[in-house]
């Protein structure tokens, strides 16, 4: 077993260019009202009584006992898309439990490297949950095969993805196109065959999810998933939940979010992953693909989850970051974070 020193960095979210935060804001606030968004009563809130407040509090803690998240954090390994020089990974999301890497959400191009650099270790990884297979989300599953040869890697790694159609193949054909025998790297098939190597891959594709009947599979006594299919165009999607510890963190993957289901995904989750990689401005070829700030801002209002990471920054949303971050601050009950490369956010903190 490889000893390793887990690299954690301590989030700040800088806040600058006031002038256009203002103006987002603003914006925001107006768009808000347009679509009869309830937003938070500052004058109100601050007026309550001490004691109003402790009350309303107490209500709360008993109607709803309150997820610790003990010894949970989440880790951006790839907080970019598939753009070359943005200076960022691809997307691809690290879980740690107890001090060891137990889930990976995407492995995006980058996401191998960024893997070690975090201190993880591919042997205590129990799963790689896929949101679809375009490159910036799956490219770098070979590299995390090839690269696992080197560890002391024995048992099994579950990968669970989405089914295909006839732009996308399904994840389970996808695995056998890059490590099968006929594949692209069958050099590394044996991992494909149970029993033939010191552990195997089990691809799984994920079919007919949705909001009332997600999929849903438990990877051990401690980690659970869900998913639901989401529009992202044409392209086989999913949304994520991961229940560790009893500690819900969700992943909204790449979507336009056009049948409004991630709010209701993600209710009251601790965690909350939205990608941003548009503006509002964006052309409708955009909007078919990705979420737009304003409706990032209103899902993040009706999830009610409590803390945000905004993350797939590309360079034509990477200008709005600091604005939109502000914005969702007001107008989100939880925290907010705008995602970097090996952050690490603890989530009993």
């Amino acid at each position: 077993m490889k000893a390793r020193t887990r690299q954690k960095e301590t989030l700040s979210v800088a806040l600058i260019n006031r002038p256009v935060i203002r103006r987002f804001a603003l914006r925001t606030f107006l768009t808000a009202v347009v679509l009869s968004l309830p937003l938070p009563s500052v004058a109100h809130a601050n007026s309550a009584s001490h004691e109003e407040r402790n009350n309303a509090n107490n209500t709360a803690s008993a109607e709803v006992s309150p997820r610790l998240c003990k010894d949970v954090s989440l880790q951006v390994l790839g907080s970019g898309g598939p753009e070359l020089d943005d200076g960022r990974s691809s997307s691809a999301y690290l879980i740690w439990i107890d001090e060891k890497a137990r889930v990976l959400i995407d492995a995006g191009s980058g996401s191998s490297v960024q893997f070690g650099a975090s201190g993880a270790q591919f042997e205590t990884l129990n799963a790689i949950l896929l949101s679809h297979l375009h490159t910036d989300h799956a490219a770098d599953l070979p590299s995390f095969i090839k690269g696992g040869y080197f560890t002391d890697r024995d048992t099994d790694l579950l990968v669970i993805g989405p089914d295909g159609n006839d732009v996308m193949p399904s994840t389970e054909d996808y695995i056998a196109s890059l490590l099968g025998k006929e594949g692209a790297f069958r050099y590394l098939s044996s991992y494909t065959i149970k029993g033939q190597d010191d552990y195997a891959i089990l691809p799984k594709s994920v079919n007919n999810a949705f909001l009332e009947t997600p999929f849903d599979h438990k990877i051990d006594n401690e980690v659970s998933v869900e998913a639901i299919a989401v529009n992202h165009g044409p392209i086989p999607a999913l949304a994520w939940k991961v229940n560790a510890k009893g500690c819900e963190l969700v992943f909204s993957g790449d979507t336009n979010d056009e049948e409004g289901h991630l709010a209701k995904f993600a209710k009251n989750a601790d965690l909350l992953v939205l990608h941003n990689a548009i503006d509002d401005s964006a052309p409708q070829a955009a909007k078919n693909l990705h979420m737009t700030p304003t409706q990032l801002i209103d899902i993040a209002k009706r999830s009610e989850a409590k803390r945000i990471v905004l993350s797939h920054f590309m360079q034509r949303s990477e200008p709005g970051i600091d604005a939109l971050t502000e914005a969702m601050t007001v107008i989100a009950p939880g925290r907010v974070y705008a995602a970097q490369d090996l952050m690490n956010i603890t989530l009993d903190e």
